[in-house]
């Protein structure tokens, strides 16, 4: 059983790196990110981030279930904030991406909850949240330090 958790784990982070890298890569970088965004995007991904250390850190109990999913469910949400803004400056296609990243976001979430407490050492389990961190570190240096000093040049 663990073993179908740990492929379904793979397959939905690969399909989430790759749609967040063609987000990051094509749209974000074709129509710029304004302040909110910039910041936004790294409280996303920090708050997921923290979300998932929770079963890299923690066995599985009470606390830290309540715990993960408390932080789960306000990532969730937290995710969404941006879309007054993506329904102006947003072409169709880059708003269908936003869905399936909110749909996989979920599904991680999940997922990851299952695998934890099928399997509390999967080595997943260690490594998607340090996998999340740089990815929001990259956030954080490209867009709120190279980009802002590369626009005001």
């Amino acid at each position: 059983m663990a073993q179908t958790f740990h492929l379904l784990l793979l397959l939905l982070a690969g399909a989430q790196a790759l749609l967040m890298a063609v987000d990051e890569g094509i749209f974000h970088r074709r129509r710029g990110l304004d302040r909110f965004e910039r910041w936004g995007h790294v409280a996303d991904t920090a708050l997921f981030a923290l979300a998932l250390a929770i079963p890299a850190l923690w066995e599985p109990s009470r606390a830290a279930l309540i715990s993960y999913s408390s932080l789960g469910v306000a990532s969730c949400l937290l995710i969404t904030k941006d879309e007054w803004i993506h329904a102006a400056a947003c072409n169709p296609i880059e708003q269908w991406c936003h869905a399936m990243l909110f749909i996989l976001h979920g599904a991680l979430i999940i997922v990851v909850g299952v695998l934890w407490s099928l399997e509390p050492s999967a080595w997943e389990l260690k490594a998607l949240p340090l996998t999340v961190l740089g990815w929001g570190l990259y956030q954080y240096f490209y867009w709120n330090i190279y980009y802002v000093r590369r626009s005001h040049k």
